[in-house]
């Protein structure tokens, strides 16, 4: 079967069709999107970007001035945790708004295949709510259209991946700090660097190579007192230092972040990277099984345009496999989710985060709904409830935890959680599985069933089944799909019939 190119367009390269969106058609509608979502300031951080690095500063400052009783501190930072978990959940919610309501979808699609790519994770560390949407707001989505390695510097050097890859905990051995601490290297950003980010397991790279990245790397750390990336020379292993692989040696005896971004530009022209990232967008956006003519194509463009990304899309898009053999993919939950939100057409109101506190209590005031005093007194009444039981005291704990965690809206970031995949939350570094059996599967499906039937009962009465199975499937409707939701014993269960479909799984 073959799809309209609008359709196409949509539903592979997009996150599906809006009733009130016109899709694009075609390559050069769709590369279009890229300077169309760049002038598009993102939802997220919901404060801004600016104003989220105050955030982060005020965060530390804090801090830094908790008592240092270990009682005192446990109960001042609470105020703090709920502040952060509360400001990811908005952020959360506004992620999933941005990608249901934008009219550039293969942006989008972009965006969430970069942030992916480079993967973190909010429960690293808790600073981490605070930076980890930061850095798909600036780094990926304002580079991620330009040369690959501007976005590979962008990434690499922001304080949410040198905190989620123990960057900040690597010293050099033969640096000032290395010779007088305990601390010594840490390789972990310097072998994701190799196998995810750059040049791909089996490349021929090896441990050596590894250690040395990992060397060139000491000195990028995070500023306690801003929140951003710095340089510590005293922590950075003095150089020249030998990249076996890259076949160069990088810094002198006193170093600077200059042999860093020296090292990340070699890395980001080596042909295994092309082939590498090249390869991984294919598998994402077409097939797991990638084409190989179509690989080969895109690693040509990224060779002759000096690794430009909107070159490489091109490529990608302009490929005869681009548009053949619709349905090949499983949509990944949030993809799902997304697609199933804009062919509803719910309103903005139906994004928001919901509050725990009581009814009339805003957002900011539920961040800080858990003052000092107010711990205290939890506390004490904890301490009357325990009588020396462990299990108790363990319950206790657990509602604590459980009160500090902001609530998830069940039909955007709690349905894409509850399915497998929460947002800024990847199990690993390696980031989302891509295969199709990954995401099709018996307990999946019942997931996504259950969703629908809950979106259903939102909007159900509101729609004609199979009016919007035509308008948001399109030529991908099959017949028999069209007859079973025009043969529904209502709405709702029209709409959820449409929403489980074999069509709208897959992309």
């Amino acid at each position: 079967m073959s799809l309209s190119t609008p359709a196409m367009s949509a539903i592979r390269f997009g996150y599906g069709i809006r009733p009130d969106q016109a899709p694009a058609s075609g390559a050069d509608a769709l590369l279009a999107q890229l300077d169309a979502g760049v002038a598009e300031t993102p939802r997220f951080p919901t404060e801004g970007i600016e104003a989220r690095w105050g955030a982060i500063a005020d965060y530390y400052a804090a801090m830094s001035e908790l008592p240092r009783d270990r009682e005192e501190r446990r109960i001042a930072v609470r105020p703090l945790r709920k502040q952060v978990f509360y400001v990811n959940g908005r952020d959360q919610h506004a992620r999933v708004a941005q990608a249901v309501f934008s009219a550039n979808g293969f942006h989008e699609r972009l965006a969430t295949f970069w942030t992916d790519h480079f993967a973190v994770s909010v429960r690293k560390q808790r600073p981490m709510y605070l930076y980890t949407s930061l850095l798909e707001a600036e780094a990926i989505r304002r580079n991620m259209a330009g040369p690959f390695s501007g976005l590979l510097r962008a990434a690499i050097t922001h304080p949410a991946m040198l905190i989620y890859l123990d960057q900040v905990k690597s010293v050099g051995p033969n640096s000032r700090r290395g010779t007088r601490s305990d601390r010594g290297l840490n390789e972990n950003l310097g072998r994701e660097l190799l196998e995810l980010h750059t040049l791909g397991a089996g490349s021929g790279y090896a441990q050596a190579d590894v250690r040395a990245a990992a060397l060139v790397l000491t000195g990028l750390n995070v500023e306690r007192e801003d929140g951003r990336t710095t340089f510590r020379a005293h922590s950075s292993e003095p150089g020249p230092i030998d990249v076996p692989f890259l076949g160069r040696s990088y810094g002198e005896n006193r170093r600077a972040i200059e042999d860093i971004h020296a090292m990340l530009d070699d890395l980001a022209a080596h042909p295994a990277t092309a082939q590498h990232i090249c390869r991984k967008l294919v598998v994402h956006f077409v097939a797991d099984e990638p084409p190989i003519a179509m690989v080969k194509s895109m690693v040509d463009a990224w060779t002759t345009s000096g690794g430009n990304l909107r070159d490489v899309y091109a490529a990608m898009l302009r490929h005869p496999a681009a548009w053949d053999d619709p349905g090949r993919k499983a949509r990944q939950p949030f993809d799902y989710v997304v697609a199933g939100l804009r062919a509803a057409g719910l309103p903005e109101s139906a994004f928001e985060q919901p509050v725990r506190p009581a009814a009339g209590t805003t957002a900011e005031d539920a961040m800080m709904a858990i003052t000092p005093e107010m711990a205290e007194k939890r506390k004490k009444r904890a301490e009357k409830s325990m009588v020396g039981d462990d299990a108790t005291e363990r319950q206790v704990d657990r509602r604590t935890r459980e009160n500090l965690r902001p609530m998830l809206n069940p039909l955007t970031v709690g349905a894409i959680k509850k399915l497998g995949q929460p947002i800024w939350e990847p199990a690993s570094p390696e980031g989302t599985e891509e295969e199709f059996s990954a995401w099709i599967s018996s307990t999946q499906l019942v997931g996504r069933i259950e969703w629908t039937q809950r979106l259903a009962d939102r909007i159900g009465t509101r729609v004609e089944p199979r009016a919007l199975a035509e308008a948001v499937l399109r030529d991908a409707a099959r017949d028999d799909t069209l007859k079973v939701v025009s043969q529904a014993p209502s709405r709702r269960a029209g709409l959820s019939l449409l929403l489980a479909s074999p069509e709208f799984n897959r992309r």
